[in-house]
């Protein structure tokens, strides 16, 4: 595989800062984070030459930089959209929520900047990553921290939910 087997294919322009992360759930959805403190959905209307509709699922106050999406579980036929950053504060929405409406939950318990986030392939566990030096597992519907992963070095600047029985961080 060379360079030039790759192309940019669409350029998604409405954050006015850096990206931090991507989720790309599905063919039609795209979601970011930014620091410029949004999580945007984008939604794709034509895919020829691609053109998206872009909203603003999540407005704080602080950069977010990490996202993830749970899969469609029961209630939660949409799947969720999980984001976190420099305020610690974990939120969950689903997808298509108005930013000033409700958060589903908002997960609380790291210390520090959440720099990392996945979702179990079956939906049923978020992981969470932070510069408090530890990581965070939390069941999806019950909303509590579950276990606490400590003894990391420095920042969690990566997660990984790898099977139903296995995280790496």
């Amino acid at each position: 595989m060379s360079s030039s087997d790759f192309k940019l294919s669409a350029s998604l322009e409405e954050h006015e800062d850096d990206v931090r992360g991507v989720a790309f759930p599905r063919p039609k959805l795209v979601v970011s984070a930014s620091r410029d403190t949004t999580v945007r959905e984008w939604k794709l209307l034509e895919p020829e030459p691609p053109r998206y509709d872009c909203s603003i699922t999540s407005h704080g106050s602080a950069f977010v930089n990490a996202v993830a999406f749970c899969p469609p579980i029961k209630g939660y036929p949409d799947g969720l959209i999980i984001s976190g950053g420099k305020d610690t504060i974990i939120e969950v929405r689903e997808p298509g929520r108005e930013p000033d409406k409700d958060a589903e939950a908002l997960l609380l318990g790291h210390a520090h900047n959440v720099c990392a986030l996945d979702v179990s392939q079956n939906g049923t566990y978020v992981v969470s990553g932070s510069w408090d030096s530890s990581a965070r597992v939390w069941t999806v519907g019950k909303w509590e921290c579950d276990a606490l992963l400590e003894g990391h070095q420095g920042s969690v600047w990566a997660v990984l939910a790898f099977d139903k029985d296995t995280i790496i961080t």
